[in-house]
């Protein structure tokens, strides 16, 4: 339901597409969704260092390899997020970019690939994947609990694929602002 919402009209071949604006960022709504320092109930529930985890960091995910897990689980590294539609030519296009800033990061940071489309067959999601070359990244499908969490934090653009959201999660588990428009390797690599 919440991704027909987020459909726009004016539909090209490939669905809704949008310009290449230049990168704009959305706050979350407050310091509890966001993933900002929170207070913890006690020292003993939170690595030194480390942020109490936004609500869409804490739902489960399984990625193409069949492997579940919550974005808070990969803590210690910083996590790339980006949110797409395998209909989305603009999606495909900065999953471009990724691919090559992931490739050059290696293993010092996640590249997360999650499709709004929350009935995506993962193995329709694995060819994808594959037929664009997008090796270095992990691809998963965002369950509907997973969607409406993150539209309580960053509203319907995170789930409006061809405006290319992405948002950044240090190795600490802060999330930043979610940030739209296309973004160079470069670009991605410094968030």
């Amino acid at each position: 339901v919440l991704a027909a919402a987020v459909m726009l009209s004016g539909c090209g071949e490939d669905g809704p597409e949008a310009a290449d604006p230049a990168p704009t960022t959305t706050s979350a709504a407050s310091d509890d969704v966001s993933g900002t320092t929170a207070a913890p109930s006690s020292e003993e529930d939170i690595a030194p260092g480390a942020v109490d985890p936004a609500e869409w960091q804490l739902i489960e995910i399984t990625d193409t390899g069949g492997e579940t897990f919550t974005i808070a689980d990969l803590a210690g590294r910083p996590v790339f997020v980006e949110n797409f539609a395998t209909w989305c030519s603009n999606c495909r296009s900065q999953l471009a970019d990724t691919q090559a800033a992931a490739a050059q990061a290696g293993d010092d940071a996640v590249f997360l690939a999650l499709s709004v489309e929350t009935e995506l067959d993962l193995d329709d999601m694995a060819d994808y994947r594959d037929e664009n070359g997008f090796d270095d990244i992990r691809f998963a499908v965002m369950s509907p609990e997973m969607l409406a969490a993150m539209d309580d934090a960053f509203g319907t653009t995170a789930l409006n694929p061809p405006s290319t959201p992405k948002v950044a999660v240090a190795a600490d588990g802060a999330a930043g602002d979610l940030v739209t428009g296309s973004e160079s390797s470069e670009q991605i690599l410094s968030a």
